[in-house]
């Protein structure tokens, strides 16, 4: 239902802006309105017709996954410009500048031999419809099981690399098909870097280390981060954790309809400004998620948009000091009518995840 669904919100927007035919070209997009989750291929939509055109790997899968859409193959002989030509003749083409390099976008234009007009397509998928969030639930709750299967190995002398290895397998043996992204781990020092990579670095006694991961379920992510403190830490760490802790409790109790994005960002930044740890927060409050780990919308304090029922963000405002180290914690919130429901729910309080 959700496809057909969307594919009504896009022909709504083409109606409005009256754009004759869209070309879907990135994964996500096109999965959104059909079944090909591929990054080969495309979707082509006009106000009265869908057709899926791929070369002859998909063109069996498409078939069988999309039996009420017309699947076309193409070939050397049956060229996409070819296609769209027979297609839409004489038609404006529109696609997604924002998902392909300047180089593929000129690939593309060359590819369809006619110049393609950029619309931005990711207000598809901002709302989610009730079986992508049952999915994007199972995978946060995927995320949660994997966690607590790992916590028992976050102990000093372990590497980070060694960790995350037994993250990722903790998520498939969890029910996930794989990680949203490359896992995050960091400790110590390192903890200062948002998205460092895992090292052959130990943990130590006295370190924080976090862990910031996700798990894929029926193609739909989550997306959690956790920092655990490895014995007796400093008093400016402990800090530190209990400033985030308080921005990020406070961001997940205000998130509901008609919050903008840039209020919500400020609930968290203004906590952590007030602690004197203003210019060590880097980034946004968190952004969208669904089939993308990373969606439209961002909580970022330039962004007016308000939330509505049937988005699903992330929370996670961090701390980052370099030389000392650094917090962040994470978790996937869905906004409802009436407020909002957390997804993910590995503890956060210090008492619950020192050692």
């Amino acid at each position: 239902m959700s496809r057909q669904q969307r594919l009504g919100v896009l022909r709504q927007l083409m109606q409005e802006q009256h754009l004759p035919a869209v070309l879907l070209t990135d994964r996500f997009s096109k999965y959104a309105v059909t079944e090909l989750y591929s990054a080969s291929g495309y979707v082509l939509v006009t106000p009265a017709d869908l057709w899926i055109l791929v070369d002859g790997r998909y063109s069996a899968e498409c078939r069988q996954n999309n039996p009420d859409v017309e699947v076309l193959t193409l070939t050397a002989e049956n060229p996409l410009a070819d296609v769209i030509k027979r297609l839409i003749p004489g038609k404006p083409l529109f696609a997604d500048a924002s998902q392909l390099s300047h180089l593929a976008w000129q690939a593309l234009e060359k590819q369809c031999n006619v110049t393609l007009q950029h619309r931005d397509m990711s207000f598809l998928r901002v709302h989610k419809y009730p079986d992508e969030i049952a999915k994007i639930r199972e995978a946060a709750a995927i995320a949660d099981r994997a966690l607590e299967k790992v916590i028992p190995f976050i102990r000093p002398g372990i590497s980070e690399k060694t960790l995350a290895d037994h993250l990722e397998m903790a998520v498939r043996q969890a029910g996930g098909s794989k990680t949203s992204f490359d896992t995050v781990v960091v400790s110590g020092l390192r903890g200062a870097l948002p998205h460092g990579r895992p090292t052959d670095k130990k943990l130590m006694t006295g370190e924080l280390v976090t862990i910031d991961f996700g798990a894929v379920y029926q193609h739909y992510c989550s997306d959690m981060t956790r920092t655990f403190a490895l014995g007796n830490v400093s008093a400016e760490l402990k800090a530190i954790y209990d400033t985030v802790l308080l921005a990020q409790q406070s961001a997940r109790d205000a998130v509901r309809p008609g919050i903008r994005c840039q209020e919500l960002d400020a609930v968290a930044r203004d906590i952590i400004a007030a602690a004197g740890f203003g210019g060590y927060f880097s980034h946004n409050l968190g952004h969208g998620l669904g089939l993308d780990v990373h969606e439209a919308l961002a909580l970022s304090p330039q962004n007016a948009q308000q939330l509505e029922p049937g988005m699903i963000i992330t929370i996670e405002p961090g701390i980052y000091v370099p030389g000392l180290g650094g917090v962040r914690i994470e978790d996937d919130v869905l906004v409802t009518e009436t407020g909002s429901e957390v997804l993910t729910h590995s503890p956060r309080a210090w008492k619950d995840i020192c050692f």
